[in-house]
């Protein structure tokens, strides 16, 4: 077989190929196309882990609406009736019973109490209240004497009104003891609200992560598809050149018949690749795979503007990082639960004091039964509680001392670490740019080259193999050069994100101020 036929074989094998696949892949072409904003709004709306970060939020929130509602004051009322009976043998002096003498006391009563109860900041316990209540109580005879046989009294009314004041001095006392629990879900609120942005911050990442893959993947499969075009362009003029003008050679044929063979490969593993990176992206914004293969990053990387120095970052990154915001909330929460401990830690003296006011009155009585005026009373005192032992109190108090610390330790070895990544991230900016920069202009002049080349072809200057050699050059360094823009894109929103200024740039797609 000669060279010539073999080429047109191995080219016959690989213009059916690429056909396929450009016929496999033609739905890219009606692919849904997203801008990086748009990419980030949709991500806000329907990543699970950011909406799972919303409810932990949410559910902090109405945490600290409970022990809000917790503090206040408490209304108890009950309502009770009883009846009860009771035979006694009365022996009254003087009074002639007989020996079967006997009463039979029959009570009807019902009463009602109705309090408030509340407890103040500094720990006191107040409880205002009323009891009110109804008797009847009838008395029958048996035997004689003087005595009726039936004497009935009622109903007879009772009222009385009473405050109830309790004052821890020691353990309970104060608001470290009272608004602990408040307190505390108000830290967990804050951290949980810091931890759903360091939460959003992270999928606006993983999103323009992705994005920026897909944009890449997406020109990788244009520059393969321009070079596959201009490969078959060659073989072509090639052909035309050793078969009809005999200016050319059969080998020249071959070499480019095996470049385009070469290059359709390429392009098979690139299609791939940007089916992978679509399906990836669409995983983070909560598209199906079947739907994912579809989307397309559309648009250039925007302007970056300079970047600000390494001081201005670390000087700044405590305050805007979410991550350590949500550390910090942690160390106050941890400062509660040391209060709350040492104030448990001590015995427990209590005063205590009960007044009251009341009256008694009988409808049935042509007599006052309280004198014309209504009862008062008054009882006070003071109640000690000291455990015999040590206790848990003092352990506990210990153990969140030893809490807290650790979450000021950690919280230091955070903000270092974020210092020392932002340095790190900085510098990588820096690299970055001056790789595109380079890399633009090694592959402008590997393009003019490979014009040259072809142009040297023509003119029968050259060879077949330093044309090849020349588009190779050319297309790996446009490769490179799409490669270190997305790698600029990314070293750019990863020192962002690790600054906490990442969502500023995105506050209209993710619903967040800057």
């Amino acid at each position: 077989m000669s060279t010539l036929a073999f080429g047109r074989r191995v080219l016959g094998r690989a213009v059916p190929l690429v056909s396929l696949l450009v016929a496999s892949f033609a739905g890219v072409a009606r692919a849904e196309t997203l801008s990086a904003e748009e990419a980030v709004s949709r991500a806000a709306n329907n990543n699970p882990s950011l909406r799972a970060a919303l409810l932990d939020a949410r559910s902090a929130q109405y945490a600290v609406a409970a022990e809000r509602g917790a503090r206040d004051p408490n209304l108890v009322a009950s309502v009770q009736a009883e009846h009860s009976e009771s035979i006694t043998r009365p022996g009254l002096s003087g009074v002639a019973t007989g020996a079967d003498a006997a009463s039979r006391s029959v009570a009807n009563s019902v009463s009602a109490n109705a309090a408030v109860t509340y407890t103040t900041d500094i720990g006191t316990d107040l409880e205002l209240g009323t009891r009110t209540g109804t008797n009847w109580n009838s008395t029958s005879w048996s035997g004689t004497g003087p005595l009726p046989n039936n004497l009935s009294l009622g109903p007879q009314y009772t009222a009385q009104a009473y405050l109830t004041v309790r004052q821890p001095l020691l353990r309970g006392a104060g608001s470290d003891a009272q608004l602990a629990p408040l307190r505390q879900a108000e830290a967990g609120a804050r951290g949980a609200e810091s931890r759903r942005v360091q939460s959003a911050s992270q999928t606006a990442l993983d999103v323009l992560s992705a994005y920026w893959e897909l944009w890449y993947a997406d020109r990788a499969v244009r520059v393969q598809e321009q070079a596959l075009a201009a490969a078959e362009r060659l073989v072509n003029d090639a052909k035309v050149r050793a078969t009809t003008l005999g200016t050319g050679s059969a080998v020249d044929v071959l070499q480019f018949t095996t470049q385009a063979a070469s290059i359709a490969d390429a392009l098979s593993q690139a299609r791939a690749d940007r089916s992978g990176r679509a399906i990836e992206l669409g995983r983070i914004l909560g598209v199906a795979p079947q739907q994912a293969t579809a989307l397309d990053a559309a648009g250039d990387p925007p302007e970056w503007g300079p970047v600000p120095t390494v001081d201005q970052l670390t000087a700044v990154v405590a305050n805007d990082s979410p991550a350590l915001a949500a550390l910090r909330a942690d160390i106050e929460g941890a400062q509660v639960r040391v209060r709350s401990a040492r104030n448990a830690d001590r015995p427990r003296v209590d005063l205590f004091a009960t007044g009251n006011v009341g009256t008694l009155w009988d409808d049935g009585s042509n007599f006052s039964l309280t004198g014309g005026r209504p009862t008062f009373g008054v009882l006070g005192g003071v109640e000690l509680e000291l455990p015999l032992g040590s206790g848990r109190f003092s352990a506990d108090a210990a153990g969140a001392q030893m809490d807290l610390e650790a979450a000021q330790a950690r919280y230091q070895a955070q903000v270092d670490a974020a210092k020392a990544r932002i340095s790190s991230l900085a510098v990588n900016v820096d690299a970055a740019a001056q790789q595109v920069e380079l890399s633009t202009q090694t592959a402008a002049a590997a393009s003019q080259l490979a014009d040259a080349e072809r142009q040297r072809l023509q003119l029968g200057t050259t060879t077949s193999r330093d044309v090849v050699s020349a588009e190779q050059t050319s297309r790996e360094a446009e490769l490179r050069r799409l490669r270190a823009v997305v790698s600029e894109a990314s070293a750019r929103f990863e020192l962002e994100h690790t600054a906490g200024t990442l969502l500023g740039r995105f506050a209209a797609s993710t619903g967040r101020s800057s």
